[in-house]
C-alpha cells in the first residue's frame, strides 16, 4: 500500500487547532511526554487482579486468540500500562472511523512498548451502554449511484441500551446478505460470509456481535475489548460509582468553569449538560439520566419513575452496580480509575470534549493522559486512482472541493460556442419583446399586470428548461466521461462527508480480502496529524 499525506482540517476548530499544533495545549490538557506519563502511573494502585480475571471471564466468551489473552495478562504486572480509545458498537463495526481508531491504538501500544521497554496493553473501550441505537442500527450502501443509509429494522425502535439488545440471528444473517449483494459477488464474499456468521453463533446482544468481529479482525495483534456495560465490570465500578455520585456538584462546576474559560477563548461548547445534572445514568430496561434536586436534596429521573435521597442511592449502588452506568463527563473519570492509562486515543469530537475535561480531573487531583488524535484515512482504489487521472484531478482537490466543480468547469469547456450567452441573450431579447407586450395590455386593461408577468415568468422558467435539458444531452453523450466525477466523489467523499465516517471496513474486505484490516496495519504511520491517502 502505498501513503501519501495532506493536511485536512478536523470537523471542529478546538480539534483542527489541537491537530495542528496551535492550540494552546496547557489551556485545556496536561502536556506532557509518555516518560513523564509512565512515571506518574507508577505512583498510582489499580484492580489489576479483579480486572483481569473479569477479562479472561469475558474474552473466553468470544475464544479470545492467545495473543489478546497475553495481553490481557500483562496487566497483572505492575508497571503495565494500555493505550485505549473506544466508540459505540456499530453494526459490522461502524464506518470506518472505529477501525482507524483501533489501529491507532495498536500501532502507538506497540511503538511506545518498544520505547518504554514496559508492557503496553492495546485496550478498545466498547460504549456498550449506549442507548441511542439510531447511531448504530445501519450502514451505508451504495444504490444507484447514491449513497444510502441501510437499516436494519429489528433495533429501528430500540431504547435500550445496546448491551442489552438480543440479536435475531437469522434475521441479522439475512440483512447482511442483503447488505454483501449490494457489495457485489466476489472470490472473498463466501469466506466473508461465513466469517461473519461465525462472529454471529459467537453473539447473543448486539455489542457481543460488534466484540466478536473486533477480536477476530485483529486476533493477531492482541486487541482486548472492554465490554462497558458488563455487569462484573460495574461490580469494580460500585466504589467509584459511589465517589461520583457525592462529588458530582463539584464535577458539574469544574466543567462549566472550563468551558467558560474555553468560551472567553473562542471555542464552541462541546459537552451540553444542565446545571442538575448528577452524570450518572440509571437503569431498569430503560436508561435514565440522573438529577439532583437541591431544594429536596434528592436524586430523581425526569419522567419520575425514580426519586432517591443520597443515602438510598449509595445503597442502591450497593446492591445492584450493574443499574449504573457513566455520561460523557464521568466515562473518563471511570476509565481512569480503571485502567493506568498511558494514552487515550480520540477523535476529533473527542479531543474538544475532552478539553472541558481538564478542572474536573483537576478536581480529583489528577493530570489528563496524553489525548492522541487517531490516524486519519482516505483509502483511494485503483479503479478511483485511474477516474482521478483520466478527469485530471488530484485527490486533495477532490476531498477539499470535490467533483461538482470541475464537473461544472468541463462542461462548460465542453458546451458549444457561446452556449450560455445563447440563452442569455435569448432571455434579454424576450424579456424586451414581453415587456412591449406588457405596455400595449396595460393600455387597454390595467389589471392584466398581474397575469403578464406570470406569463414572463413561465417564458422564461421554459428557456431554462431548454437549457437544462440540452446540458442533459449533453452529459447523456459524454456518460462515460461523466460517471468517472460520479465514481470519484461517492467513494472519496460520499454525501459530501469524509470517507471514514460513511462506509464500512466489510465492503473493502469483501473486494481485497478478510486480512485487509490487519495489512492497514503494517503501513509505516508517523503521528504527525496529518490525513492519510492510502492507495490500495
Amino acid at each position: 500500500m502505498e501513503v501519501i499525506e495532506l493536511s485536512l482540517p478536523a470537523t471542529n476548530r478546538l480539534a483542527t487547532e489541537y491537530i495542528e499544533g496551535k492550540f494552546p495545549v496547557s489551556e485545556a490538557f496536561h502536556p506532557c511526554s509518555f516518560e513523564q506519563r509512565l512515571h506518574e502511573l507508577q505512583t498510582r494502585t489499580y484492580a489489576r487482579e479483579a480486572i483481569v480475571d473479569h477479562l479472561l471471564t469475558y474474552h473466553q466468551t468470544f475464544r479470545a486468540s492467545r495473543e489478546t489473552i497475553a495481553n490481557i495478562e500483562k496487566l497483572r504486572q505492575p508497571e503495565s500500562v494500555v493505550v485505549i480509545g473506544g466508540q459505540q458498537a456499530g453494526l459490522l463495526t461502524g464506518p470506518l472511523y472505529t477501525i482507524y481508531k483501533i489501529i491507532s491504538i495498536i500501532v502507538l501500544a506497540k511503538q511506545q512498548e518498544q520505547q518504554l521497554g514496559v508492557p503496553v496493553v492495546p485496550m478498545f473501550w466498547m460504549a456498550s451502554e449506549d442507548h441511542d441505537i439510531a447511531e448504530m442500527n445501519y450502514v451505508h450502501i451504495a444504490e444507484h449511484g447514491k449513497v444510502k443509509k441501510y437499516v436494519y429494522p429489528p433495533l429501528a425502535k430500540e431504547k435500550r441500551m445496546a448491551a442489552h439488545i438480543h440479536i435475531d440471528a437469522d434475521a441479522l444473517k439475512h440483512w447482511i446478505d442483503d447488505v454483501l449483494k449490494t457489495y457485489g459477488e466476489t472470490d472473498v464474499t463466501n469466506e466473508l460470509r461465513a466469517y461473519i456468521h461465525e462472529c454471529i453463533a459467537q453473539s447473543d446482544t448486539v455489542t457481543d456481535f460488534f466484540a466478536a468481529i473486533i477480536l477476530t479482525l485483529f486476533a493477531k495483534e492482541g486487541i482486548v475489548v472492554v465490554d462497558a456495560a458488563h455487569p462484573q465490570l460495574r461490580a469494580i465500578e460500585r466504589q467509584w460509582f459511589m465517589t461520583l455520585a457525592d462529588e458530582h456538584k463539584a464535577i458539574t462546576n469544574a466543567l462549566q468553569t472550563q468551558q467558560r474559560h474555553l468560551a472567553q477563548l473562542g471555542y464552541a461548547q462541546a459537552i451540553d449538560v444542565s446545571p442538575l445534572c448528577a452524570h450518572l445514568f440509571y437503569d431498569d430496561g430503560q436508561r435514565r439520566l440522573l438529577y439532583y434536586d437541591d431544594d429536596k436534596q434528592h436524586f430523581y429521573t425526569k419522567d419520575g419513575a425514580y426519586r432517591f435521597t443520597p443515602d438510598e442511592l449509595r445503597q442502591r449502588i450497593e446492591s445492584e452496580p450493574q443499574s449504573f452506568s457513566n455520561n460523557v463527563v464521568t466515562r473518563p473519570l471511570m476509565q481512569e480509575w480503571l485502567f493506568p492509562t498511558l494514552a487515550f486515543i480520540a477523535g476529533p469530537g473527542e479531543i474538544a470534549y475532552w478539553a472541558e475535561l481538564k478542572r474536573v480531573f483537576e478536581h480529583f487531583h489528577w493530570h489528563m493522559p496524553p489525548i492522541v488524535p487517531r490516524l486519519s484515512f482516505t483509502l483511494v482504489e485503483r479503479h478511483i486512482a485511474a477516474d482521478l487521472a483520466d478527469v485530471r484531478m488530484t485527490v486533495e482537490e477532490a476531498l477539499t472541493k470535490g467533483t461538482k466543480e470541475a464537473l461544472d468547469t468541463w462542461v462548460r469547456t465542453n458546451q458549444p460556442a457561446s452556449f450560455d450567452e445563447t440563452f442569455s441573450e435569448a432571455k434579454k431579447q424576450m424579456a424586451n419583446i414581453h415587456e412591449q407586450l406588457r405596455q400595449l395590455g396595460m393600455q387597454i386593461d390595467p389589471h392584466l399586470e398581474g397575469v403578464m408577468l406570470k406569463n414572463a415568468e413561465r417564458i422564461e422558467t421554459q428557456i431554462d428548461y431548454l437549457q437544462q435539458l440540452i446540458t442533459r444531452r449533453m452529459l447523456q453523450k459524454h456518460d462515460v466521461h461523466v460517471r468517472k466525477y460520479e465514481r470519484i466523489e461517492l467513494s472519496l467523499r460520499p454525501n459530501n462527508m469524509p470517507q471514514e465516517r460513511v462506509w464500512n471496513i466489510i465492503y473493502y474486505m469483501n473486494r481485497y480480502g478478510l486480512d485487509f484490516a490487519s495489512r492497514l496495519l503494517h503501513v509505516d504511520y508517523r503521528w504527525n496529524g496529518m490525513h492519510k491517502i492510502v492507495y490500495i
